[in-house]
């Protein structure tokens, strides 16, 4: 799922001044992320998961990056930062989804290893079936989930949306799609994002102390991991491509889904960190665009 920073804030401006739909928007979070996913999976050809041998090895790779090391990196520094128990949880779910699907039209315009970057966030959306439930019976035990919210949401968000792409591109309907990927994503993080916002209104703008941590831990693990990966790339002379498909893998998660399962199983407040989070994946996003710029008149294409 992407969205444009302008529809994003303009989102985040309605929900918290106009709030009145909320409550409205909330029922719509669902059916949105539903929607969202399925076009986002008409991005893999069809037949692509019977070859589970090329999927491997950059499924590996998305899962070391998403959630081995980005993941765990975000469940550490809010064990340090963060007290508020409705907070932690929406780390956790952070945590827990696979990257952004903003990684895949990112990936052409950073010149990225298109395969790795395509097979990596497979694995992540499959490591996602696993990791999902597995960090919430870890670190949510004492948090009363509903057994019937999490079948929704194993079938709505994960069983409907592969159905319907497997059925979209076996009737060539992904290419008419795919034309309106953009306002179609748009629309539907756009109620998400508004029913978080308008969900918190009061919050955000009292503004508490502890909200300034989520902004600082986001930076922090960004930072950290593009600067590891630099160096790292350095010093084992990797393939430009290659580490942008790894810093795009590393530092982007699908936050639009982490906010609508944070209102949809447990509450708004939850759904906050997704909320501040989004905003450092567009400010990411914009500096991947300027080193691969710079990088590329250093060293040339």
């Amino acid at each position: 799922m992407r969205v444009s920073p302008l529809l994003y804030m303009i989102a985040i401006a309605a929900g918290l001044y106009l709030p009145q739909a909320g409550r409205w928007a909330s029922l719509l979070v669902l059916p949105a992320l539903t929607i969202a996913l399925t076009v986002a999976l008409l991005r893999f050809p069809g037949g692509f998961f019977k070859n589970p041998r090329v999927l491997l090895p950059g499924a590996l790779w998305g899962n070391l990056m998403s959630y081995l090391i980005l993941g765990n990196l975000i469940l550490l520094g809010g064990v340090f930062l963060i007290r508020h128990e409705n907070f932690w949880i929406g780390l956790v779910v952070i945590a827990a989804v696979p990257s952004a699907v903003a990684v895949l039209p990112l990936s052409e315009k950073l010149g990225a290893d298109q395969r790795l970057t395509l097979n990596g966030f497979a694995g992540t959306y499959l490591g996602a079936l696993i990791l999902i439930p597995l960090l919430g019976a870890a670190f949510l035990r004492y948090c009363p989930m509903p057994c019937e919210k999490l079948v929704i949401l194993v079938v709505a968000l994960i069983l409907l949306p592969l159905l319907l792409s497997r059925v979209a591109v076996d009737r060539n309907w992904d290419e008419r799609i795919h034309r309106r990927e953009g306002a179609i994503s748009d629309g539907c993080l756009f109620i998400i994002f508004y029913a978080v916002a308008a969900g918190n209104a009061r919050l955000i703008r009292q503004g508490p102390s502890e909200l300034i941590f989520i902004p600082v831990l986001a930076f922090a693990v960004i930072l950290l991991i593009t600067v590891a990966l630099l160096l790292t790339g350095r010093f084992f002379k990797l393939p430009r491509s290659t580490v942008s498909s790894l810093l795009l893998l590393g530092t982007m998660k699908n936050y639009g889904l982490a906010a609508g399962i944070s209102l949809y199983v447990f509450n708004n407040e939850a759904a906050v960190p997704a909320l501040i989070f989004s905003v450092f994946l567009f400010l990411n996003a914009l500096w991947l665009r300027f080193w691969f710029r710079k990088s590329i008149s250093k060293s040339g294409p």
